[in-house]
């Protein structure tokens, strides 16, 4: 064997020294080398360059040759035939060996000996899906009736269900949306939402239950079977939805700021799937989204980034949902800040904001305070935030503090003074106008104060107003919820600078409707009302008067009317 493999190794290394020599002798002939010494001595043949024989297909695969002088590289990329002349047994041979396909799995991939205190189970190892070819599915791989199903392509990030197959990542627990494969439109079933996986069936048709809509527990319609679709259908999970809230950790697991997914960017994919050996069900999603994000060393309003990591979600056993754990490997923002962890939820009492005096042109002191919320802005020491304007009501908190300063009423901000310890005074009570006791010192809390801007209040009376008509009447029943400032305009007049705040409001008020017919009021109703409150102060003057609240949005049916005919509601305060 080795002699014959000699044989004809040599054979090939002559006939290569032959086919060289020919191309060196006839580029010699054309006048393409000037050669002054002797020839090599590598066949008789070339003594004589003119008297040499060469086929036409030969000498059409030199001149191609010849024409790479530059380089003198040849590849198989650059010029896929050029060798095809000179060696077609080898592409001959290399074209009958067997081409090796190889399959990427969905699990991690698990050494062959695991060591004895392994905490994951072994789990059916399934392909993922990437071509654009129909996929084979064998139900006898997942240890059940030997079926096999034909369903058109998948996205990376959909999984298999059809017939008896159902893929071994598609979890009870964990929230899926559903698409039919034989829908050339791709629409999802109950209305593109992703319901939680409530029970998968037994038998030849598996009844899959998802969680039912609100209100409807003993009438749920939200299920489906394994077979209800011939051509099966694709099951997309989702760790995370819009309207989530984290909190931001670096890699010292110092907390940084806060995050809320606004939009989900791509698809969530699933790369791991693990069952621990408590029974618990582990996956990891990789996730690129848009959130709101607010940095706490800053100070400034929070901004829309985008976010991406790997969601861990974890089902225990016995438990009805999965909850996330935690975002790892968090890259934030366009220039990916990375080697953020995101916890769900918002701690408040974690919150830290800093802020910097020379921002405002005063000592350049620097100050932490934790414990404000997002709607309160910032005092402490000397400094004093310059969104904080005398004129407007506010509501103040000590940080840290649940409890509100004045027994937690709204006062009119009359003066902020100077220097270090700033004095700031708020209107006085009916009763003390000579002894007022509505004031304090930016630096009489050490660790700071809230200021929460306030601009309706309980007992106020609007006018409802409707392309300027009066629709009816409301009365501000409560106003317990958190007022929050959302931009300050300053508005040159012909008398000096006014100051307008626009205040995002949300209030309970009892409306009443006017009759279209005979002028009767009709029936009071109790609803939540929200809007933006435009409150100005005009130059000269030292209080900020409430003019409208616009954008309002009710809590009723009525609603719906407004927005079908186009027409948007105004609160004139009466």
């Amino acid at each position: 064997m080795l002699l014959s493999s000699g044989c004809v190794v040599r054979a090939r290394v002559e006939r290569l020294a032959d086919l060289v020599a020919r191309a060196f002798s006839w580029c010699i002939s054309l006048g393409h080398i000037v050669w002054a010494g002797p020839l090599p001595e590598l066949g008789a043949e070339m003594e004589s360059p003119l008297a040499m024989e060469m086929p036409q297909e030969q000498e059409a695969a030199l001149q191609r040759f010849w024409a790479r002088r530059p380089t003198m590289t040849v590849t198989h990329a650059d010029e896929p035939g050029l060798l095809d002349d000179f060696f077609p047994q080898e592409q001959e041979e290399a074209a009958t060996k067997p081409q090796t396909q190889l399959a990427e799995s969905c699990f991690c991939q698990q050494p062959a000996t695991e060591p004895h205190d392994s905490h994951v189970e072994h789990i059916p190892e399934v392909t993922t899906f990437k071509s654009q070819e129909p996929i084979i599915l064998d139900a006898s791989k997942l240890g059940d009736f030997p079926a096999r199903y034909e369903i058109p392509a998948l996205h990376s990030h959909e999984l298999p269900v059809v017939g008896l197959w159902v893929d071994p990542r598609v979890v009870p627990g964990f929230r899926y949306r559903v698409r039919p494969l034989d829908d050339k439109r791709g629409r999802h079933l109950f209305g593109g939402r992703a319901l939680t996986l409530q029970s998968i069936g037994r038998g030849y048709s598996r009844r899959l239950t998802f969680e039912p809509n609100p209100g409807s527990l003993n009438d749920n319609e939200n299920y489906l079977w394994s077979d209800s679709r011939p051509q099966g259908l694709a099951f997309e999970l989702e760790a995370i939805s819009p309207g989530d809230k984290f909190t931001l950790q670096d890699v010292n697991h110092v907390i940084a700021g806060t995050a809320e997914i606004v939009q989900i960017q791509r698809p969530q994919k699933e790369i791991n799937h693990k069952v621990l050996r408590n029974g618990s069900v582990q996956k990891s999603v990789q996730i690129h989204a848009l959130c709101k994000v607010e940095w706490f060393d800053d100070g400034q309003s929070p901004v829309v980034v985008p976010v991406s990591g790997v969601v861990v979600a974890v089902r225990a056993k016995g438990a009805q949902r999965a909850v996330v754990e935690h975002v790892i490997n968090a890259c934030v923002g366009v220039h990916q800040r990375r080697g953020f962890t995101l916890t769900p939820g918002v701690n408040a009492q974690s919150r830290q904001i800093t802020v910097r005096g020379e921002d405002i042109g005063d000592v350049p002191a620097r100050y932490s305070i934790t414990g404000l919320e997002a709607y309160e802005h910032p005092v402490i020491g000397t400094y004093v935030d310059p969104r904080i304007t005398p004129g407007f009501f506010y509501r103040v908190r000590p940080a840290g503090s649940r409890r509100p300063l004045f027994q937690g009423r709204s006062l009119r901000l009359a003066s902020i003074g100077m220097g270090y310890g700033k004095r700031i005074t708020f209107a006085p009570d009916s009763d003390s106008l000579n002894s007022s006791t509505n004031f304090f010192w930016s630096d009489s809390h050490p660790d700071g104060l809230g200021f929460e801007p306030r601009a309706v209040h309980a007992g106020m009376k609007f006018a409802v107003m409707a392309d300027g008509q009066s629709l009816g009447e409301a009365t501000v029943f409560r106003a317990d919820a958190a007022q929050q400032e959302v931009r300050q305009e300053l508005v040159k007049g012909p008398k000096g600078c006014s100051v307008v705040k626009y205040i995002q409001v949300d209030v309970t008020c009892h409306v009443t409707m006017d009759s279209a017919h005979d002028g009767k009021k009709l029936d009071t109703h109790t609803m939540r009302v929200s809007g933006t409150a435009v409150v100005v102060r005009h130059a000269g003057s030292s209080i900020a008067n409430l003019q409208r609240v616009e954008n309002v949005g009710l809590d009723s049916h009525l609603n719906l009317l407004f927005v079908s005919q186009h027409s948007s509601l105004e609160f004139r305060p009466l």
